[in-house]
């Protein structure tokens, strides 16, 4: 049921995409999302779909994997439509609309896929170091990544409580409300419980690895930042400029 979700799991493979910087990546994220909120024209999004269709290619990962997140979304598509078509919006306006959650859906899909957690917290850790003398650095990049990391891990959690609660009997696919609301209670229940759980043994492990001390900490592996980084920073800066501008 709630296994086609797949945003925020790691796959590891050896492709391009993959040994990329991941402070470029997640540049890149942020450029991309600006981008596609001044998209106008189909010219913007022929651009935009060809540099996504090459990253879904170098990234060596099944396009049907990025697409099991656009189905995932499919209710807040429908009600992206629905409110275009009360506003009278016209059908280019919609397919704008509905374009850009897509895109930045499967564009960010392809950082949680091919970048792992700590590459992640390293990223934004490194994003955020100017104000580090200001705000919490190290505790909202661990925040942030530990968010994407639940996702995939609380829905296999929630396939598995729904999968038990159906052999004994739990019926989720009765019309009537009341059924309804109490199957669901005894999904969200359990969850909330397992999520405390988690979080206390996430606490346990934050405290080994010194993220609540203020103190130094090292690196398992070294990130360094490639000619190929610059290469594609130039290219998505440019890319910016030309939906912007022109």
């Amino acid at each position: 049921m709630l296994t086609n979700i797949t945003f925020g799991k790691y796959y590891a493979r050896d492709s391009v995409v993959h040994k990329l910087n991941p402070l470029f990546k997640t540049i890149s994220l942020i450029i991309m999302i600006i981008a596609i909120f001044f998209i106008n024209s189909y010219k913007d999004i022929i651009m935009l779909t060809s540099y996504l269709i090459l990253m879904i290619v170098y990234s060596d990962i099944d396009i049907i994997t990025y697409l099991k997140n656009i189905y995932s979304i499919k209710i807040f598509l429908l009600f992206i439509l629905i409110i275009d078509l009360i506003f009278g919006s016209n059908i280019n306006n919609i397919i704008f609309d509905l374009y850009k959650l897509i895109f930045i859906i499967i564009y960010s899909s392809a950082l949680t896929y091919t970048t792992s957690t700590s590459e992640i917290t390293y990223a934004v850790e490194r994003l955020l170091k100017p104000f580090n003398n200001t705000i919490p650095v190290n505790d909202i990049a661990m925040i942030i990544t530990l968010t994407l990391r639940y996702i995939p891990t609380l829905t296999m959690e929630s396939d598995r409580i729904i999968k038990a609660q159906k052999m004994r009997g739990i019926n989720f696919d009765s019309k009537n409300i009341k059924t309804k609301i109490t199957s669901l209670v005894g999904v969200f229940i359990p969850m909330f419980i397992l999520s405390l759980k988690k979080s206390e043994s996430t606490a346990d492990i934050m405290d080994i690895r010194l993220y609540n001390y203020g103190k130094s900490r090292t690196n398992l592996r070294t990130n360094t930042w490639k000619k190929i980084d610059t290469l594609l920073l130039i290219l998505n800066i440019l890319i910016l400029i030309i939906v912007i501008f022109y």
